[in-house]
């Protein structure tokens, strides 16, 4: 039986604590490898510019080219439909069905799990891990946690990882001033995205060519 880890999201771009969770994760449940699956049309992002589909599964590959735990998974990129966690976990218990599933998000995510779309078809296919800082409120957590148990006999695990402040969207707005990324994504990531002139579209040229520079 292998233990698997899920982590979904738009990666917009990947980042180094998306790595960082998935690495913890692995030491800390003993995970046999852990699947980075690029959100194909979210459902909580309609009506937003989400980059492409190609661009951000090739910066996936990137960022865990040398990590052979970690696996790329486009499934829902080829889907047609909105992405919704409870159908990629479902297909994905069919295809593994001798295997264990543990889903991996932030630890803030466990406060609005309730939202989401059928929670408790979600909890019968996996364990819930959540990843919690140093300075998260543990007691609020570990309320949440409860309260989850308790509606949908859901198994959750916390995970503990170092204080690395880094979101997307912030990288993106960076990158749109012209500011470096630099150590907060992956260097072949960053490049990528320079290459590819991600994320630039509001900016003039001059100024994307100055951080750019700045950026190297």
């Amino acid at each position: 039986m292998q233990r698997i880890g899920i982590m979904g999201g738009t990666f917009d771009p990947v980042h180094n604590g998306h790595l960082l969770i998935a690495e913890n994760a692995c030491e800390q449940l003993s995970l046999d490898e852990v699947r980075f699956i690029p959100t194909g049309r979210s459902p909580h992002k309609q009506g937003k510019s989400i980059t492409d589909a190609t661009h951000r599964l090739h910066m996936v590959e990137i960022a865990i080219a040398d990590n052979p735990a970690f696996i790329s998974d486009d499934r829902e990129l080829r889907s047609d439909t909105l992405s919704y966690s409870y159908i990629t976990l479902e297909n994905m218990q069919k295809e593994f069905p001798e295997d264990r599933l543990f889903f991996i998000m932030g630890g803030d995510s466990l406060r609005d799990f309730k939202t989401w779309y059928h929670p408790e078809r979600i909890c019968a296919c996996a364990a819930l891990v959540a990843a919690i800082r140093d300075d998260c409120d543990h007691a609020h957590l570990m309320r949440y946690a409860n309260e989850l148990k308790q509606l949908y006999q859901a198994d959750i695990r916390l995970i503990k990882t170092p204080n690395l402040s880094v979101a997307s969207s912030e990288l993106r707005d960076r990158v749109a001033k012209g500011q470096t990324i630099r150590y907060q994504v992956p260097d072949g990531v960053r490049h990528y995205i320079m290459e590819h002139q991600l994320y630039q579209a509001e900016v003039p040229d001059q100024v994307f060519a100055k951080g750019q520079s700045n950026d190297e």
